[in-house]
Order: structure tokens, then C-alpha cells, then sequence
């Protein structure tokens, strides 16, 4: 009979431990392996690491980077600054957008992956090759990154995190209005999506990412105007600062709820 000593039960974790992570965190595990994969080829611009898929015309890495550029400067005027250091990876096809998402296929878009150690991810799909979709996703990770990896998934509810990131996603108002014009238009769509209120999903159905995107496509589009409508309205009030105010607080500790209701 073999004695089980601390030395063999160390080593039997540290050998099940990047199992067990396979097993439930494929994506990330393929993300974090990405330097190694033959198809994607890695790029170094000022600030940021990209990883593009080879298959990717040359054309479209450039407008890639490009883009990428330009939701950066986003970034660092919304937050006064970019502490986020996402690693980005671009996807040219929708099966492979799936495997490093962990994810359908179905939609190849964007998606954001953090990890309790510190390092991040952005998945871009075919989808994704534009300023909104990559701010979009880089928000999410300027979040992450002044908040923190536990307190973000703690703390922050998800309609904040996507009512946040459509501040410098302009897909969905103009860009040029002021913070009033732009909280009453989200005001606005979100009340004709939610049927003049009838159908309105309330802020405690949106806390969980789970919650948030239940349901089918009228669901989510409706979540994240609802979350919009709230972030813009609330941004109206706090000014510019608010979210790095926020940021701060509630990564030292504070409780989001009281941070966020006390202006």
C-alpha cells in the first residue's frame, strides 16, 4: 500500500489542475496558448498584442489594426487614460471565432475573456473587424483591469459592464451629441423596444450574465438598451469622471450599489 504524503498530493494537483481548466475553460485555455498556434501570426503595434488569423487578407489585417487604433483612443478618452492590456484575436472564420470564444459560431462578432491571473483576452469573429465592435470589447476590459478580476465578477452586474461598453460602441446613437441627447435617445429606443414599457425587462432580471443574455435575439437587443438607457442616464449626472471614480472605489473595496447611487 503507498503512503500518500504532501509531496504526492501537490504533485497530483498541479497534473489535474490544467485538466480540470481544459475541461471547463477550453477557450481560455486555447487563448493562452495562442503564441504557439501556426494559424495565427502576431502583431505589436504601440500599445496593444494581436494575434490575426493567417487566413486573413492583407487588406483586412490592416484595417484591423487600424481599427483597433482607433478604439484605443476611444478607450483612453472615455477612461481618461487605458490600463487595459488585452491580448486581441482575430478570428477570419466563424468556426474558429467559436473554439477561442467558447461559443456558437452563430454570432462572430466580439467577446471579452478575463482570468484570475491577470491576463486577457478579446475574440474578434469575421464580424468584428470595426472600431465599435473592438472598443466595445476593450471596454469590457478596462474594467476589468481597474476593478479587478474577482470584484468585476463579484461586484459589477452585467448591465452595467454592457451598458458601459455602448458608451463608446457609437453603433447605436450619434456620437456627436452631448451626454443629455444621448441618454434621452437611448431612452427613447429603449422604450420602443419594450413596447411603450409594456414588455421593459427590470434592472435585477440583468445582474447576471445569464440573465442578461436569456432568452432570444429581441431579449438580448432589448438588455442592452435597457442597460444603456441606465448607464446614459446615469452618466448625464456624474460627468466624465464617473466611471473612473467608480472604478475606484468599488476596486478598493467599495460595494458597487453604494458607489454607483451615491451621486
Amino acid at each position: 500500500m503507498h503512503r500518500i504524503t504532501p509531496f504526492t498530493v501537490i504533485i497530483s494537483l498541479l497534473i489535474a489542475l490544467p485538466l480540470v481548466l481544459l475541461m471547463l475553460y477550453p477557450a481560455v485555455i486555447r487563448c493562452s496558448f495562442i503564441g504557439f498556434s501556426a494559424d495565427f501570426r502576431q502583431v505589436q503595434n504601440r500599445e496593444n498584442v494581436l494575434y490575426i488569423s493567417q487566413s486573413t487578407p492583407v487588406r483586412q489585417q490592416k484595417q484591423l489594426i487600424a481599427n483597433d487604433k482607433q478604439a484605443s483612443e476611444r478607450i483612453r478618452a472615455f477612461w481618461n487614460g487605458k490600463q487595459g492590456q488585452a491580448i486581441l484575436i482575430y478570428c477570419h472564420s466563424a468556426e474558429q471565432y467559436g473554439s477561442y470564444c467558447g461559443g456558437s459560431s452563430e454570432s462572430s462578432a466580439g467577446c471579452s475573456l478575463g482570468t484570475p491571473w491577470g491576463t486577457s483576452f478579446l475574440v474578434l469573429g469575421p464580424d468584428g473587424n470595426n472600431a465599435d465592435v473592438i472598443a466595445h470589447e476593450r471596454c469590457h476590459d478596462e474594467l476589468l483591469a481597474r476593478v479587478g478580476w474577482w470584484r468585476t465578477n463579484r461586484q459589477i452586474p452585467q448591465w452595467f459592464n454592457e451598458g458601459l461598453a455602448l458608451m463608446v460602441d457609437y453603433r447605436f446613437t450619434n456620437p456627436q451629441a452631448d451626454s443629455l441627447q444621448r441618454a434621452r435617445d437611448f431612452h427613447d429606443e429603449w422604450e420602443y423596444r419594450a413596447y411603450g414599457r409594456q414588455m421593459a425587462l427590470s434592472l435585477d432580471e440583468l445582474e447576471t450574465m445569464r440573465g442578461f443574455f436569456a432568452g432570444d435575439y429581441h431579449h438580448v437587443m432589448l438588455a442592452y438598451y435597457t442597460g444603456a438607457a441606465e448607464v446614459s442616464r446615469w452618466l448625464a449626472v456624474v460627468g466624465k469622471k464617473g466611471p473612473v471614480e467608480l472604478a475606484k472605489r468599488v476596486g478598493e473595496g467599495g460595494e458597487f450599489e453604494e458607489v454607483y447611487m451615491s451621486k
